[in-house]
């Protein structure tokens, strides 16, 4: 695993490059205070950002969700992530755009604030586990669409994520898996999931949780693929019914589940042909 204080890369930081090990904020800032944070997830293959303006968009309107004026538009945006990639000469990298309120007052509103941007890269993960990883299901609850902006990726969303994580790290399993506040299937902690029977994907409908991009990208290649896809609310007694499982995500893109735990029973699958060969295509087109 890469440290992050082993990083020399530059960071864009409100329009100035400046140093990795030089990049701080004041321990006043509001939005170290308040999870008033909203950033993106992304990925760089040979020097390009995949479904950039698709994320930059997603960044702006979480940014809105939450009261933020963000000073620079898209393609401003766009610009400083080129500039990073080439300050840094990136070619496959992990990149980290943040929006942020500053450090002018710990009042609760932050409409009086300066909204600050930066964007970071960070040398590539692995992909993905090549075996396929065991769920746990969580006995939290995601929130429900009208106590949070659900389509926001804000730094206060993942307080559950962390925490449902680290419990199922303590208890053997790889991931969380959670539900929303109905009991029906909503996503694990950072990956959005879907189920394989015959030729058919299943995945839950992605309105009480983030609808992942790389989760929209598997939807549509696999329709490229002459694959049915279908969005519906999904309970656990229905995971029984499905010989597939895999979960997507910007960061470890197509991953397989070999099992989740239902606390009674463990549910095992052994079908990953339709996986693979969706991990295989979404390979492909990130490069293209």
């Amino acid at each position: 695993m890469i440290k992050l204080e082993q990083i020399f890369w530059h960071v864009w930081i409100n329009g100035d490059l400046v140093p990795y090990q030089f990049a701080r904020i004041h321990v006043l800032t509001h939005s170290l205070h308040y999870s008033g944070s909203v950033f993106e997830g992304e990925r760089a293959y040979n020097g390009k950002v995949f479904k950039l303006k698709e994320h930059t968009e997603r960044l702006i309107k979480s940014a809105e969700a939450l009261g933020l004026k963000v000073p620079y538009n898209v393609d401003e945006i766009m610009k400083a992530h080129e500039l990073v990639i080439k300050q840094n000469n990136i070619k496959d990298a992990y990149i980290r755009p943040l929006i942020w309120s500053g450090d002018e007052s710990l009042n609760i509103t932050n409409q009086y604030l300066s909204t600050n941007l930066l964007i970071a890269g960070i040398p590539s993960m692995p992909r993905s586990f090549e075996k396929g990883i065991n769920l746990h299901v969580s006995h939290w609850r995601k929130a429900m669409p009208d106590s949070t902006p659900v389509q926001s990726k804000s730094a206060a969303q993942y307080n559950m994520a962390i925490t449902s994580k680290k419990e199922a790290k303590a208890l053997g399993y790889d991931d969380a898996l959670l539900l929303d506040y109905e009991g029906y299937i909503a996503e694990c902690t950072t990956t959005n999931i879907f189920f394989v029977k015959d030729k058919t994907l299943y995945t839950p409908i992605a309105d009480r949780f983030l609808n992942g991009i790389t989760r929209q990208t598997i939807i549509e290649i696999a329709k490229d693929l002459g694959l049915e896809v279908k969005e519906e609310r999904l309970k656990l007694e229905q995971i029984e019914d499905f010989t597939g499982c895999f979960v997507t995500g910007t960061a470890i893109e197509v991953q397989n589940i070999d099992s989740i735990d239902l606390g009674n029973k463990k549910i095992t699958f052994d079908d990953h042909q339709i996986a693979d060969r969706l991990k295989e295509e979404y390979g492909r087109v990130v490069r293209e």
